[in-house]
Formats: C-alpha cells, sequence, structure tokens
C-alpha cells in the first residue's frame, strides 16, 4: 500500500463531500428566496444552515489542497529563478503545511474533548456544538493527514538541490 493511499482516498471522499455541503449551502439559499418571493416566508434557520454548510465544505476541501501541493508558496522568488527557489519552497511549504494542519487538529480536538456532552447547541437549529466540533476536528485530522503524506511525496522526489 503506497504512503499516501489512505490520506488520497480521505481526501477524494472529503471533496465529494464538500461538493455536497457546497450545493446544500446554495440550495438553501435558493430556497429561501423562492419561499420568500413565493410565499413570503423564509426558511428557519436557513443563515445558519447556509453557513455551516459553506464552512464545512471549506474544511473538508483542504486535504485535497494539501495532497495536491496547492498551498501558497511566495510565487515572486519561485519564478524569478525556478531553479534555485521552487524546490526548496515547495518543500518548505509542505512542512509548513503539516504544522499548521497539526496545530488545528490539535487546538480544535481537544476543544471538541472538553465540550463533549455538553449542553452547548447553535443559536437557530439547536445542533450540538460538540458534535459539530468533532466533526470539524475529524476533517482537520484528515488534512493533517494529508499534509503528512504531501511531505512525503515532497521528500521522496529527491533532494532539495535537485
Amino acid at each position: 500500500m503506497k504512503l499516501n493511499a489512505l490520506p488520497s482516498a480521505l481526501a477524494q471522499v472529503s471533496l465529494l463531500a464538500a461538493a455536497v455541503c457546497f450545493l446544500a449551502g446554495a440550495g438553501a439559499t435558493v430556497l429561501d428566496v423562492l419561499l420568500r418571493a413565493v410565499w413570503n416566508e423564509s426558511l428557519p434557520g436557513v443563515i445558519e444552515m447556509t453557513s455551516l454548510s459553506i464552512a464545512l465544505g471549506a474544511l473538508l476541501s483542504i486535504p485535497v489542497c494539501y495532497l495536491r501541493g496547492t498551498h501558497v508558496t511566495a510565487r515572486l522568488l519561485s519564478e524569478t529563478n525556478p531553479q534555485l527557489f521552487q524546490r526548496p519552497l515547495s518543500v518548505l511549504g509542505s512542512i509548513l503545511s503539516v504544522v499548521f494542519a497539526g496545530v488545528l487538529a490539535g487546538m480544535v480536538t481537544l476543544n471538541a474533548f472538553e465540550k463533549w456532552g455538553g449542553p452547548e447547541t447553535t443559536r437557530d437549529l439547536q445542533l450540538p456544538m460538540s458534535v459539530l466540533l468533532a466533526v470539524t476536528a475529524f476533517g482537520f485530522v484528515v488534512a493533517l493527514l494529508a499534509a503528512v503524506a504531501n511531505v512525503a511525496g515532497e521528500l521522496s522526489r529527491g533532494r532539495l538541490n535537485d
């Protein structure tokens, strides 16, 4: 089994789930607009539902970005002298992605454990915050796995000065 096979499979499932989230957010907005136009009624909790679905879609897109190495790098340096800067910046960006994803995964996971089973809910939809935090933590753990797989791929491509 390849080193990045599991993160890659999780990233693809994550990307599909992200697309569903974006479509759900857009669908809720369209439905709300139709309800307002036809019956002068709004969809209860639509703003919260749209915000949560778009945020979850963005979160679920992170692993794919890490696996494809689409993190932000200093383009000015890599375009000025690609032979000198492109590879080191790519490796550095990949390593920083692991650090960033690890910090976020750790913080959200600890927060999810602290709030697990607590009474906090979202304002409109009354969704349990502990469950939302657990889903967010899982998303960041998948992103961390993808970032680690990306670093492994970068390092296996050869030395920094190739």
